[in-house]
């Protein structure tokens, strides 16, 4: 497991803190000085380490992210229009974004929409399941023992811990490793929910850039300071998948889980999806007591 040292710690809080602000804000022009002073830094020292972190300067992990929810509009709301798209993702035109998508992506946005099949497509077997691990597919048939339903669910306050790179086990198991580790000690484990958040789609975005937060829910009273970071993830309308699973059943879960969301028509928010966790193996014959958390797009 890794260990930082308390400045490290404290840096990457802070650094957290810059990547969700400007998630928060793909529509506005924010500029160095907005982000440095929302994360408590200087901008000289922002840019330096933001890019120390994440291996990108503020600029480009702005500019990628902008083009990629672009990306997972063009792909999730077929029928809104590109000029639409492009000014929600921060762009002043339509031809302005057409000109960056093609640089990046080597497609215009009406060629890449026309080349994918989006998460509303009505066919299962066509669901955009942007969790998928793609070697446990094969085709199988939808599990019979998943229970899905619509749920309103609250928003959790969270102590968390950010790892970027490719969704999987080797991932997970840092951040969940470093967050049971901080929180053991403090008596939180057992008594708080834990989640599981994936901010991007490895389908649009390169799996190095991947974001994945361990997650533990906290009091009310707790005292929000470094070096954790908090932040807060938002409730509302969501499809909820339960299943009970071995430990090398994620993959088909969220497979599952967006067959499901696909063939009752729903639409994705454009917000993270999540997994939360009940029982452990150890407490479940074996397997993880999981939801699969899908927000829904309100009509």
């Amino acid at each position: 497991m890794e260990v930082l040292t308390h400045t490290a710690q404290e840096y990457r809080r802070r650094i957290c803190r810059a990547m969700n602000y400007i998630s928060a804000h793909l529509d506005a022009e924010l500029s160095l000085d907005d982000i440095a002073r929302h994360a408590a830094f200087s901008p000289f020292h922002l840019h330096r380490l933001f890019k120390a972190v994440t291996g990108e300067t503020v600029a480009e992990f702005s500019r990628r992210l902008r083009l990629e929810t672009a990306a997972n509009q063009l792909l999730t709301h077929r029928r809104q229009p590109i000029t639409a798209i492009a000014h929600a993702c921060g762009f002043s035109s339509s031809q302005n974004m057409a000109k960056a998508f093609r640089l990046h992506f080597g497609q215009t946005p009406t060629e890449y929409r026309n080349s994918k099949m989006g998460n509303i497509v009505r066919n299962p077997e066509n669901a955009l399941a942007a969790l998928m691990d793609h070697h446990s597919a094969d085709n199988q048939p939808m599990r019979s023992d998943m229970k899905a339903d619509i749920q309103t669910l609250p928003d959790y306050d969270v102590v968390f811990v950010r790892k970027l790179g490719p969704y999987g086990k080797e991932v997970c198991d840092a951040a969940f490793g470093e967050l049971m580790a901080w929180a053991g000690p403090k008596g939180l484990l057992g008594r708080e929910t834990m989640l599981g958040v994936y901010w991007d789609n490895p389908e649009v975005t390169p799996p190095a850039k991947c974001r994945t937060d361990a997650c533990l829910t906290v009091p009310t009273d707790f005292p929000r300071q470094g070096p954790m970071s908090f932040q807060r993830i938002p409730g509302g309308l969501h499809a909820v998948c339960h299943f009970d699973i071995a430990p090398d059943g994620f993959g088909k879960a969220w497979e599952d889980a967006f067959a499901w969301f696909v063939a009752g028509g729903y639409e994705c928010a454009d917000r993270p999806c999540f997994e939360r966790y009940g029982a452990m193996p150890e407490q479940n014959g074996g397997l993880w007591s999981v939801d699969v958390c899908i927000p829904l797009k309100q009509k």
